[in-house]
C-alpha cells in the first residue's frame, strides 16, 4: 500500500530510472563520481583494496601485540584507543573559560533564548486561533518547564502560581509534536548561525543514539525489557549535529532495532543544518552524500528542503537533501574482519560494501540499478 505524494510512503518503483535510460547516463555518472564503468572493474579495485588492508593486518596479528590481536580461541580483538595526554595548561585554560561563562537560572535561560530565537512563536494554537493573550507566553514557559523537568502540571501550578486548568489548557492546545519540532528547529537554526558554533563544526556531520527510560502507566510505545526496567519503558532516539545541537528526537519501542529509525530524522530535517554525513553505533554504518549544486525551487522558496530515499533493488539507499541537481554519495560499513565500537564500548560486526550515489540520476555501483530525480 502506497500513499500518493507522500515522502516516506510513496511507491519506491516510481523513483527508479528505467533500465533503457541507464546506458545513456552511465558514462556521465561514472565520470562524475570517479567510478569504473563496469562491475568487473569495480570488483577488481575493491579486491585490491582488500588485499592491501589484509597485508597491513597480517603483521599485527603475527606479532600478537598492538591494537589488533587474535585470542587463543581464534577471536579477533580490537583494543580501545588510548587517551591522549593533555598538558596541564589546557586544564587550567579550560577552568578559566568555565569561570567566564554566565550561570543563569533555568527560567532566565528559557526566556533569553526565546528573545534570540523566538521559538515560542512557533507554538501555535491547534484550532488556528491567531490572537495571543499577553499571559500566554508566561503560560507556555511554565508548561514547557513542567514537561522538561518531569514534575507535572500540578507541581508547576503550585510553584508558579498559575492554575492547573490554565496550564492543562495551554499544554493541550499549544504543545504538540509538530509545534515542538518547529520550536526546536528555530533554536537549532539560531544556534547554527552563531560564530561560536562553527568552532565545533560546520553542521554537516551528525550522529544518533538511543536512551532508555522507564515508564509508569499505560503506553502503546512502552515495552517490557527486564535487562533495563522493572516493568516497561521506552527509548528516545536522538540526532545530534557536530555543533552539539539536537535537531531530531523520536520516541521508539525499546525492543525495536535502532537502525530502522536512523533515516527518519535525517529525511524530516527541517533545520538549516546542511547534514552531509551521519554516523551511528547501531550497525557501524556511515552514510555520506555531497551536493554539487543547489537550485532554486521557485520565487520565495530559495533553499527549500526536499528529502527523499533513493533505494535500488540490491537494498542500497541514499538521501536527497536540499534539492541538489547533482551530488555524489558513498556508503561504507565495517569490514567483517574488523569491528566497530559503539558508545557503549561494545564491538559489533558489520558487513563490507561500498556504493557511490548521485541523487539526481541515482545509480548503484553494486547492482547497476538507478533512480531519477524529483521530489
Amino acid at each position: 500500500m502506497w500513499v500518493p505524494g507522500s515522502r516516506r510512503y510513496s511507491d519506491p518503483t516510481t523513483l527508479l530510472l528505467p533500465a533503457a535510460k541507464w546506458n545513456t547516463w552511465r558514462g556521465e555518472y561514472c565520470a562524475l563520481v570517479g567510478a569504473p564503468d563496469t562491475a568487473d572493474q569495480a570488483l577488481e579495485a575493491v579486491g585490491e583494496q582488500l588485499q592491501a588492508a589484509l597485508g597491513d593486518l597480517e603483521p599485527l596479528l603475527a606479532s600478537g601485540e598492538g591494537p589488533v590481536r587474535m585470542t587463543e580461541k581464534g577471536e579477533l580483538v580490537v583494543n580501545r584507543l588510548s587517551a591522549e595526554a593533555l598538558p596541564d595548561e589546557v586544564d587550567k585554560l579550560r577552568l578559566e573559560l568555565v569561570e567566564l561563562l554566565p550561570r543563569p537560572q533555568l527560567t532566565e535561560l528559557l526566556i533569553e533564548v526565546d528573545r534570540w530565537a523566538s521559538w515560542s512563536d512557533q507554538l501555535t494554537h491547534a484550532g488556528g486561533k491567531t490572537h495571543r493573550d499577553p499571559q500566554l507566553r508566561r503560560n507556555l514557559y511554565a508548561a514547557i518547564l513542567a514537561q522538561a523537568c518531569n514534575f507535572g502540571l500540578s507541581a508547576m501550578a503550585e510553584a508558579s502560581g498559575t492554575s492547573y486548568d490554565t496550564l492543562a489548557w495551554t499544554t493541550e492546545w499549544y504543545l504538540r509534536e509538530d509545534t515542538l519540532r518547529e520550536a526546536n528547529a528555530a533554536i537549532v537554526n539560531h544556534h547554527h548561525r552563531l560564530p561560536l558554533a562553527s568552532v565545533w563544526g560546520g553542521g554537516t556531520m551528525s550522529s544518533s543514539d538511543g536512551q532508555r527510560f522507564p515508564m509508569r502507566g499505560k503506553s502503546l510505545t512502552a515495552r517490557a525489557m527486564s535487562r533495563y526496567f522493572v516493568d516497561e519503558g521506552v527509548a528516545t532516539y536522538t540526532h545530534v549535529s557536530d555543533q552539539h545541537s539536537t535537531y531530531g528526537t523520536k520516541v521508539i519501542p525499546v525492543t525495536d532495532r535502532e537502525a530502522v529509525y536512523v533515516l527518519d530524522e535525517i529525511l524530516g530535517n527541517a533545520t538549516d543544518l546542511p547534514i552531509t554525513e551521519h554516523a551511528t553505533d547501531t550497525a557501524g554504518h556511515m552514510v555520506t552524500w555531497t551536493p554539487q549544486k543547489m537550485i532554486f525551487i521557485g520565487a520565495g522558496q530559495k533553499g527549500q528542503r526536499q528529502s527523499q530515499v533513493r533505494r535500488c533493488p540490491c537494498g542500497c539507499s541514499t538521501v536527497r537533501k536540499a534539492a541538489p541537481t547533482r551530488s555524489s554519495c558513498s556508503m561504507m560499513t565495517a569490514s567483517p574482519s574488523k569491528s566497530s565500537r559503539g558508545s557503549c564500548a561494545s564491538w559489533r560486526r558489520g558487513t563490507s560494501r561500498r556504493t557511490r550515489w548521485s541523487p539526481t540520476r541515482t545509480t548503484c555501483g553494486t547492482c547497476g540499478g538507478s533512480s531519477p530525480s524529483g521530489a
